[in-house]
């Protein structure tokens, strides 16, 4: 029981700053910050809460599959890797996660807090291709690492998202890649050394996901009100959670606003997710239509803005080190990218990404930010694509449009929607000028008929 009196022991001496001292002006403006600073955690929520009515926790569940249109339980999603996922309850004890030896094929494993900031990672450039052994502790664990062990991951979340992804390097590849899956193992520490379980705690119940773009906007405040204890906050955090409380955003408490401040806080939240929208169309300097990633993806900090915002977009990307993906919304000329016209995407001789891994392009519908439905299933292009046909010189020029090209390689082309859509260039393990900002990105040319 300790951990649920601490959680409401950290609601409670939140409470100090008080509601009477607000006006209307201020309690607006203090819901759009708490909105801001929610909205990752509650965003994150979708998947939590999706995961877990279909698994148990601490399962791992490793599908050998490439996701498609219908699969929008995560803003673009990618279509490169199989994915493998559990939800780690780290209340009791810590978990344990083996993995083989993977040679010749990318891998990583994300692990993702309540913050969804991202803690170390376990995977090719983390750790290595050799098999491994790696313990996964929560904040209220005290106890010794034992012998045999290749790493610790400390978090500062209860409950962490655990994340694989696998390459695919193509369709005659699945089958290995799928062999890859069955290695990897997860198991309590507990059930490891032989020893006896913790006492089981209550069983951990998520909140219901309700959609945090459409609806109230202020509904977002009571699902993270219920996440929040399973956090540990750091103490920049708890002074703002401490502000927050005085409009009813309280870790552990049921969200119930002030009634002389109910429309404002309301007010408050829709302009907090106004801000958010906006702020994930501009996440970055816009170069020839293209938004690079933000250099503190996965390690937001007090930046809740740019927290959010990814989190909008493409929740649980990943840090730099691992993969960039910028993101484009517009043309070179900056217009809106939409499958009215028909584009041709341009990587000049030698200017195709710089990777230690590989690279892919993928199309998301603009609307909903899930892979657009096509009658080819074609949803990205990159380095493992077979058919791709390269310019005579060593470049790479790409076709995007709505109808298959009569003048250009059909292996060449990714079809897009009727109407608006984006692009995400996915660069895993970057080098050189890709960490470093020089590598120019493609140019998109909308093509005039």
């Amino acid at each position: 029981m300790r951990y649920w009196i601490s959680a409401l022991a950290l609601g409670a001496s939140l409470g100090t700053v008080h509601a009477a001292t607000l006006d209307q002006p201020q309690a607006k403006a203090l819901a759009r910050e708490a909105y801001v600073f929610a909205y990752a955690t509650v965003e994150h929520d979708k998947v939590l809460s999706a995961i877990a009515a279909r698994l148990p926790f601490n399962r791992l569940y490793s599908e050998p599959r490439l996701l498609g249109p219908q699969d929008n339980k995560v803003v673009s999603p990618n279509n490169d890797t199989f994915y493998s996922r559990a939800l780690l309850d780290l209340r009791s004890e810590p978990m344990v996660l083996d993995v083989p030896a993977v040679q010749g094929r990318y891998y990583s494993f994300q692990l993702v807090d309540m913050r969804t900031d991202n803690l170390d990672y376990i995977g090719t450039r983390a750790t290595g291709d050799k098999a491994g052994r790696y313990l996964i502790a929560g904040p209220d664990w005290k106890g010794d690492v034992p012998s045999g062990f290749s790493g610790v991951i400390r978090s500062p979340s209860r409950l962490v998202f655990l994340l694989g992804r696998t390459e695919v390097k193509g369709e005659a590849d699945q089958k290995d890649a799928a062999q890859v899956l069955k290695g990897y193992a997860l198991q309590p520490l507990s059930t490891l050394s032989g020893g006896a379980a913790p006492e089981p705690l209550p069983a951990l119940q998520l909140p219901a996901y309700a959609d945090t773009k459409q609806g109230p906007a202020q509904a977002l405040f009571s699902t993270f009100n219920a996440l929040a204890p399973l956090h540990q906050w750091s103490a920049s955090e708890q002074e703002k959670l401490a502000r927050f409380a005085a409009i009813g955003v309280k870790p552990g408490a049921t969200f119930q606003a002030p009634a002389d401040l109910h429309e404002a806080v309301a007010q408050g939240a829709e302009a907090g997710r106004e801000q958010v929208r906006a702020a994930s169309s501009q996440l970055s300097v816009e170069q020839q239509g293209w938004l690079p990633s933000p250099s503190n993806v996965g390690k937001f900090g007090d930046d809740d803005l740019t927290r959010a915002a990814v989190a909008w977009r493409y929740i649980y990307a990943n840090d730099a080190l691992e993969a960039l993906y910028p993101m484009a919304l517009h043309d070179a000329q900056g217009q809106m990218l939409s499958g009215q016209h028909a584009y041709r995407l341009h990587f000049p001789a030698g200017q195709l990404p710089p990777v230690n891994a590989f690279w892919s392009l993928t199309l998301y519908d603009g609307k909903t930010q899930l892979l657009a439905a096509n009658p080819i299933q074609r949803y990205a292009l990159g380095d493992r694509s077979p058919g791709l046909q390269y310019d005579a010189d060593g470049g790479l020029t790409l076709s995007l449009q709505a109808d298959a090209p009569k003048d250009a390689p059909q292996g060449n082309w990714l079809p897009t929607p009727q109407g608006p859509f984006n692009l995400l260039l996915r660069l895993y393990l970057p080098k050189g000028g890709a960490l470093d900002g020089s590598y120019q990105l493609p140019t998109i040319a909308r093509i005039e008929p």
